[in-house]
């Protein structure tokens, strides 16, 4: 689908639109890195990549800076670790600004403002774009983890639960309640090992190169990006600075 821009950077989204992350003496470059170490085809990495971009310009051209998915933030977070191409290329020739990465501070508070900040860079995005941002790669995880979390929290409590209930004094109306009780278990059980290994095949799409591992999401990025450890999120980028 072509895109088409209703705020007027025509030539920024052209820089940033034909930069290719992939260095073309690379003989393993950007893109096969980070399908390596998140684990996606090469076909999931490349739209990632474009809606990455996207992101980047969106950061660039609004008042108060864009606030990336999960996904995004991803390859964001690799194309930090390349410091010569991002600070040395990137920045100052394609955006002609720098570009930082702000983490979340963490908190109830500060999820909430960043909530409402990624939800009105989805608004932004349909409005520039002309269509909605896709979900495979806008989409944020919170629920779903937190879904599962519950889940896993009830199968526990009511594991933990049976041997009281067998011991308990409550005689026959416990005998009678045993069977019904754990048959739920086993079917919460079941119902819980079907959700893991569907959420796995959603986030964990595979590809042939193989190995690696997952970055993590909520590094402190700001300046050289390398970071450390994972934190509460990314907050965005607040803008670029400069011209």
């Amino acid at each position: 689908m072509e895109t088409t821009i209703i705020i007027k950077e025509d030539s920024l989204w052209n820089r940033i639109s034909e930069f290719s992350l992939d260095a073309a003496e690379a003989s393993f470059p950007f893109s096969r890195k980070l399908a390596k170490e998140e684990k996606w085809t090469l076909d999931f990495t490349q739209k990632a990549i474009e809606e990455y971009k996207k992101f980047v310009y969106l950061c660039c051209i609004l008042p108060n800076g864009a606030s990336p998915s999960e996904i995004i933030d991803k390859v964001w977070h690799m194309h930090l670790i390349y410091t010569q191409n991002y600070w040395e290329d990137f920045c100052p020739n394609i955006l002609k600004r720098k570009l930082h990465h702000h983490p979340s501070k963490g908190g109830y508070t500060e999820k909430l403002k960043h909530d409402d900040w990624f939800n009105g860079t989805l608004k932004y995005y349909r409005e520039i774009f002309q269509y909605e941002a896709p979900e495979d790669i806008w989409k944020n995880h919170d629920n779903i983890n937190s879904k599962k979390h519950w889940i896993k929290r009830l199968y526990l409590s009511l594991l933990l639960l049976t041997p009281f209930l067998f011991s308990s004094c409550l005689g026959q109306v416990i005998s009678v309640l045993s069977p019904i009780i754990l048959t739920i278990i086993a079917v919460l059980g079941f119902g819980y090992l079907i959700f893991l290994l569907q959420d796995n095949g959603k986030n964990n799409r595979s590809t042939n190169d193989g190995g690696g591992g997952s970055s993590c999401g909520g590094n402190s990025c700001s300046g050289g990006g390398d970071g450390g450890g994972c934190g509460g999120g990314c907050g965005g980028c607040g803008g670029c600075g400069g011209g």
